[in-house]
């Protein structure tokens, strides 16, 4: 039987983006063609499409292929675009797996802030209220890069935790958002590691390798039962923690390992 082909279309060139074409093209039950930014003309198409990052959704539109794929998409993103024969492993993680670390980080009745500016996010919220009865929500509408929602949103709460959207939470905006977090000691659950390093108490981040592995049995899923899987959340995780931020706010962290452990018990 003829190995499917997939075509991979990355949005840059670069080591990282490379290394996921060089982990897929290592395994025997597909064949992987890489492009820039592009899919390839009719008659040099495969059989699967993966399209990476939020840049390329649009080629999800492509209807010549029998499957298509999102990596590395935003949920919300990827859900608005409704393709058929379509299916992503998300970017975000479930706002129920970073609900879970806040309260075991807390252990008691919090405010937790949630700022947005896609109306989906409140969305989540209120389906999640009801899992987090030790947590009060303070959700505010804000506008893009508009720190004053969030300064007044951090000053209402015991914790701020940070969606993954990038209209409010980016390059211009985090520095403010971060030393405003310290002013009124109001820590920050970020979206993920990058946000930690630069001054968030913790998150939950998938790995580059656990995001391949994680493709890979969806595409193994795939060809050998001929059924798409269903979009995801990534399954597989770790959990990330700022200790100098935890020492300045007096905050008694487990370790990252513990964390990690009691998250995967709560989710089962």
């Amino acid at each position: 039987m003829q190995r499917p082909v997939i075509d991979l279309i990355l949005p840059t060139e670069n080591p990282e983006l490379e290394y996921i074409s060089k982990k897929l093209s290592e395994i025997d039950l597909f064949s992987v063609k890489t492009y820039i930014k592009n899919i390839p003309s009719e008659n040099q198409r495969g059989n699967i499409l993966i399209i990476v990052s939020d840049k390329l959704l649009p080629l999800l539109k492509e209807d010549f292929y029998q499957a298509k794929f999102g990596l590395y998409v935003n949920s919300i993103s990827f859900n608005k675009i409704k393709e058929n024969k379509s299916s992503a492993l998300f970017s975000d993680q479930s706002l129920h797996r970073q609900l879970l670390l806040l309260t075991e980080i807390f252990k008691k009745k919090i405010i937790v802030s949630v700022p947005y500016f896609n109306d989906e996010y409140e969305n989540l919220i209120r389906e999640e209220e009801k899992y987090f009865k030790n947590v009060e929500f303070f959700i505010i509408k804000t506008e893009k890069n508009n720190l004053r929602s969030i300064n007044k949103a951090i000053q209402n709460s015991d914790v701020l935790l940070a969606t993954p959207e990038q209209s409010i939470y980016n390059r211009q905006t985090v520095r403010g958002i971060l030393l405003s977090s310290y002013r009124h000691q109001t820590p920050v659950i970020g979206p993920n590691e990058g946000f930690v390093t630069a001054g968030a108490l913790a998150s939950v981040t998938t790995s580059s390798d656990q995001y391949i592995d994680e493709i890979i049995s969806m595409l193994t899923e795939y060809i050998q039962t001929n059924t798409l899987p269903e979009s995801r959340h990534p399954r597989n995780f770790l959990v990330k923690v700022n200790k100098t931020v935890a020492e300045s706010f007096r905050i008694e962290l487990p370790s990252e390992n513990q964390l990690h452990t009691t998250l995967e018990k709560a989710e089962k």
